[in-house]
Order: structure tokens, then C-alpha cells, then sequence
């Protein structure tokens, strides 16, 4: 068996603990320097030659820094990639096919941006060597057989042309400053496609608009014309539908795939599965553990991978990376299922500065979960706002309160919570987490390893998934939660999905959810409100409606018509113009 440890170096804190990793080993004990500590403040390094795989070390270290998994040996002659020594270790790489979208699909930190970095000559493959130089003829040698031999070998020597749109947009509008959004678009339309990735990513109303005052939605849908407008031979796209919502995101996905049609190689990183399986004709899994190694799978086709993501087996490598299969579930008509009023809400009318939203009154049942679904700046959070305001019998309390006193998990999360992660989590619940809301909520959104982290030092993924687990665990009678799944990888999103369900069902509690991601919207609504209207200036918002009748609505106004996957019943957009798009269309059927 191979070993690969891994220190996570911003948790290790050797000044703090004792060292008990190197004090328990026992290949330490017996005189051979399994873990040793270098002069200074420096993490431990784990020789993994010496290393027995016991694990004592992980178990012993206070901050969750060490991580030691047992490999197969034969798997060690697939080494791509590793960042350093005891780091995070690349398996395989992706056969990317010209003319056609290539999905990659796995958790956070399984390295789908390390291969979108490899691909676009941004990071030197070292085929595990780190501390030796590796030539760019070894590393084509350990591609042989591969389809992208001829790609990466074009990209090392400079002979194919990779533009890539990176997942964090956050270093755009200090680089380019105070300029115009037409401006920027002008001076790299390389392909002459100016008018037409502007009137299909909406961003007319922004050409005069600076780039350092650009929302997350705009300065994505920005980003992604940049790329679109370049000439490559290469696309890679990461995270393309941050920030969007339903309408933009196909937008987006219809506009990438347009690329395939010059015979250019497509690669997209994405966690929504509905897009995903729109815009991608082949799809790359990645497992393994987050942080620690990941492994990418054969090329398989769109249906097919996502299938096998969601069942957690592979079947062509006979390869199970996932203990449950997730399924998603027909809505049966809910008229009569919740006979208990837990909440009802009146008419609403509110204008804020130029933007003016009208509601119909309506009710929440014990046990129900309403989505909120539409486009941005139509007015969905106004309205949970609203509904909030109601249940609290207007009291002007501001965002930092309510999340400390109900279920509330607003919209834009960062600097609403100080203190240690792990204490703010137990303050939530109100005592001690049990074991299975640790096992079943904690330990799969990663923050077990956050527990001793101040709240303020969190990335957005990371502050994401605390504020919609702290808004879960407290007690409530409705939780109100603006766009649970945003930032989180797909794993994190089916958690929290499943989290809700399990949430309302077991407290018998009711939820308010706004979200853009169909497939989530589809899995844990009961009914839908849907908001309609002219995005900034005015919104009107349903009342709630049966998910068949809400989402039929949603997706009329789209343009795009649903089926349902027969093995798993998650929800699939019909190809426009396709038999089964033309018949629902024909029956007014938008879904399903």
C-alpha cells in the first residue's frame, strides 16, 4: 500500500499542542524519524515511506491538520501531479476531446482547478517528484495513450493558444481598475463577436458602468464575454454560473457551447447539475479526499457520469467513492397535506428607492418547505425580507441579531459572525452537537476542520456552509434562507438539500428557501412563489403555488422544458428543438 499524508499548514499549530503526532507514532518510538519537526515554528513533515498508516497522529492532532490515507500501489504510477512534500496529490488526467464540452465534476479541493491550471500552462505537472525538476518530455512520456497527449504537448511548447476564466473573480477589478465595461470588452474582441456576447450575456445596460462598481452577477457575466471574445484553441471555464441566476446561467451555458462548433477543446467546471448536464457532452469525475488526493475517472458521456455522481459508483471502473446514492423524488399534489397553518402573510406592497415589488398573501403549512424562484433583481430577497419582517411582528432588528436568534441565513453572509467556529456552532444548537447532526451535517460540509478557526478568517465557500449549518441547528419554527447553495461544491449542495428536508420534516417546522439551482429548487420545495417582473424596477411575487404549477411557470418564462431521468428522477433540460422539447412544448408541459 502507498501512503500519502498530507499537513494542512494554516491548522498546524506545533507551539500549541505538545507534538503528540511524533510523541504517539510508533515508528517514532521504535528510534526511525517517521514525523519530524524542523527548527522554528514549521509544521511537521511525515516521511510516508516510514509511515505505517496506523493514524494515530490524525487522531491525536488537536486541529484536524493531518490527513493519512493507504492508496493501491498500481495507483502510484498515475501521479500527475503534487504541490509539495506532505501536499495535496493529483491522480490521472483528463482526456480532453476537440469539438465538444468537456464537465468536471467533483467536490471542492479534489483539484478540478489544478487540472484547468495544468491545461492552461498556469502549473507545470511534476508527476510527484517535488523536489526534483521534471521535463516537459516525461511528463508527454506519462500521457501516452491519452487523448490529450497532443493537447498538453501543444500547450508546453507553445503552439496552442489557452484562455481560461479562473473561479475567484475577486482580482479583476483591481487590475483593470476604473475602465469601462465597453472599453474592456472592445480591446479584447479578438473574434469580432462584440454585438453578440453582449445582447447574449446582457450587458448592454453596463458598458458605461466602471468595473471596480460591478456587482458579483455582472462582473461574472463580464469574465466569461472576456474569454468568449478571445481567440483559442482551448476554453476553460471554472465555475461559470456563480453569482447567475436560472435565465443567465443558460445563457451562459448556451453560449460556451457555441465554442465547440470551431472544433475547439471545451473544458467546464461546474456544480450545478442541471447546467452541467445541459451544456456538457462528455463529463470527468474527480474523487477522493478533499484536500488530500483526488483521482479523475474515464471520459464518460453527460447522462452517464452525472448518473454515476449521484449513484457514487462508477461503474466502468468498478469503483465506489461514495457510501449513499442520492435520488431525487416526484412531487405527489399537496392541496391536502398540510392542513396546519404555520405562518400566513397578507398583501404585501414595498418600494425601495426606484424598485417597487407587489405580493399576494398566502401560507406556509407545519411541515412545508416554499421556494422562491426568479431572476435577479426581480425581488426574491425583498420578499423573504418582507416575510421575515411579518413572523418578527416588524421589529426592526438588524441581520446580525436575527441570525443569532432564528433560522435566518441571508444572502451576503461576511462579517455577521466573530468568534471560534466550533463555539458559535454549539451556541446555535445550544449545547453540544449530537453525533449524528456532526455526521450527517458538520463532518460533510468540512467544518469539523474549521472548529478552532475564527469565523472572520473564513473563505466565502467555507463562511457559506458555517452560516446555512449554524441557521439549521438552531431551534426555529421557520427557517428563512436566501441561497443556501451558493459558493458550495456539489457535495455540500446535496447535503444541505437533504439537510432542509430532514430539518422541516423532523422539527416539524416550516422554511422559506430562495435558490437559483433548479435541480435543489426541485428537490426540497413543497410549493413555489414565483417573482416576476423587470429586473431594478419592479417585482411581483405569487402566491404560493404547487411545485408542478410554479415550476411549469418558471420555466415557461425560461424557454426550456424539463424531463425527469428515469434511474435517479433528477431533473434534465430537453436539448431546444428535440422531440421530447417539442412534444411537452406543444402540451404546455414545461416540466415534466
Amino acid at each position: 500500500m502507498v501512503r500519502v499524508a498530507v499537513v494542512d499548514k494554516d491548522s498546524c499549530k506545533p507551539t500549541k499542542c505538545g507534538k503528540p503526532c511524533r510523541k504517539y507514532c510508533p515508528i517514532v518510538r521504535i528510534g526511525q524519524e517517521a514525523i519530524y519537526f524542523a527548527e522554528g515554528e514549521a509544521p511537521p513533515t511525515i516521511n510516508e515511506y516510514l509511515c505505517s498508516g496506523c493514524c494515530i497522529c490524525v487522531k491525536k492532532c488537536p486541529f484536524n491538520a493531518i490527513s493519512v490515507v493507504n492508496l493501491p500501489d498500481e495507483l502510484e504510477k498515475k501521479v500527475f501531479h503534487r504541490y509539495g512534500v506532505n501536499a495535496f496529490k493529483l491522480y490521472g488526467f483528463p482526456a480532453l476531446s476537440p469539438g465538444a464540452v468537456t464537465g468536471i465534476l467533483g467536490e471542492n479541493g479534489i483539484g478540478k482547478s489544478t487540472v484547468l491550471k495544468i491545461i492552461g500552462g498556469l502549473i507545470k505537472p511534476n508527476l510527484g517528484r517535488v523536489e526534483e525538476e521534471v521535463s516537459v518530455d516525461e511528463v508527454l512520456t506519462s500521457l501516452r495513450g491519452n487523448v490529450s497527449f497532443s493537447l498538453v504537448e501543444k500547450i508546453f511548447k507553445n503552439k496552442a493558444k489557452c484562455i481560461y476564466k479562473p473561479q475567484y473573480l475577486d482580482e479583476i477589478p483591481r487590475l483593470i481598475g476604473d475602465k469601462k465595461v465597453g472599453e474592456v470588452l472592445e480591446k479584447v474582441d479578438e473574434r469580432g463577436v462584440f454585438k453578440e456576447a453582449v445582447e447574449k450575456l446582457d450587458l448592454g445596460n453596463v458598458l458605461e458602468n466602471k468595473v471596480n462598481a460591478l456587482s458579483g452577477g455582472e462582473l461574472q457575466r463580464l469574465a466569461i464575454a472576456a474569454a468568449f471574445m478571445r481567440k483559442g484553441d482551448v476554453y476553460l471555464f471554472d465555475e461559470p454560473s456563480s453569482f447567475l441566476d436560472v435565465r443567465q446561467r443558460l445563457k451562459v451555458a448556451d453560449l460556451i457551447t457555441s465554442l465547440k462548433e470551431d472544433n475547439k477543446i471545451v473544458a467546464v467546471v461546474e456544480h450545478d447539475l442541471t447546467l452541467l448536464d445541459y451544456l456538457a457532452d462528455y463529463v470527468v469525475i474527480m474523487y477522493g479526499q478533499p484536500s488530500v488526493y483526488g483521482i479523475v475517472s474515464q471520459v464518460l458521456s453527460a447522462r452517464v457520469g452525472i448518473n454515476s455522481y449521484l449513484d457514487g459508483y462508477i461503474r466502468q471502473e468498478n469503483i465506489r467513492f461514495r457510501k449513499d446514492e442520492i435520488k431525487f423524488h416526484a412531487h405527489a399534489p399537496v392541496e391536502e397535506a398540510f392542513n396546519v397553518k404555520m405562518f400566513e402573510w397578507p398583501s404585501i406592497e414595498v418600494s425601495l428607492g426606484g424598485f417597487s415589488l407587489k405580493a399576494e398573501g398566502g401560507s406556509i403549512g407545519v411541515g412545508e418547505v416554499i421556494g422562491i424562484a426568479g431572476p435577479n433583481g426581480i425581488g426574491k430577497t425583498t420578499m423573504l425580507k418582507e416575510l421575515l419582517k411579518y413572523f418578527t411582528g416588524n421589529q426592526s432588528v438588524s441581520e446580525g441579531d436575527l441570525v443569532r436568534k432564528i433560522g435566518y441565513k441571508p444572502q451576503y453572509v461576511s462579517g455577521l459572525f466573530t468568534g471560534v467556529v466550533g463555539d458559535l456552532l454549539k451556541e446555535a444548537y445550544g449545547g453540544d452537537i449530537p453525533e449524528m447532526l456532526e455526521s450527517e451535517l458538520i463532518k460533510p460540509l468540512k467544518l469539523d476542520r474549521l472548529s478552532d478557526r475564527l469565523a472572520e478568517t473564513l473563505s466565502g465557500g467555507e463562511l457559506q456552509a458555517f452560516a446555512i449549518a449554524a441557521a439549521l441547528l438552531r431551534d426555529s419554527p421557520i427557517y428563512f434562507l436566501d441561497e443556501p447553495c451558493a459558493y458550495l461544491d456539489v457535495e455540500q449542495r446535496l447535503v444541505i438539500i437533504r439537510a432542509i428536508r430532514h430539518t422541516v420534516m423532523s422539527k416539524k417546522v416550516s422554511a422559506f428557501v430562495v435558490e437559483h439551482d433548479i435541480a435543489a429548487l426541485d428537490f426540497f420545495s413543497d410549493r413555489i412563489i414565483l417573482v416576476q417582473g423587470e429586473p431594478s424596477i419592479q417585482g411581483y411575487a405569487s402566491k404560493p403555488m404547487r411545485v408542478v404549477e410554479g415550476m411549469n411557470s418558471l420555466l415557461s418564462y425560461l424557454d426550456v422544458t424539463l424531463r425527469r431521468e428515469p434511474e435517479n428522477l433528477r431533473p434534465r433540460i430537453n436539448k431546444k428543438g428535440s422531440k421530447t422539447d417539442r412534444l411537452q412544448r406543444a402540451q404546455s408541459k414545461y416540466y415534466y
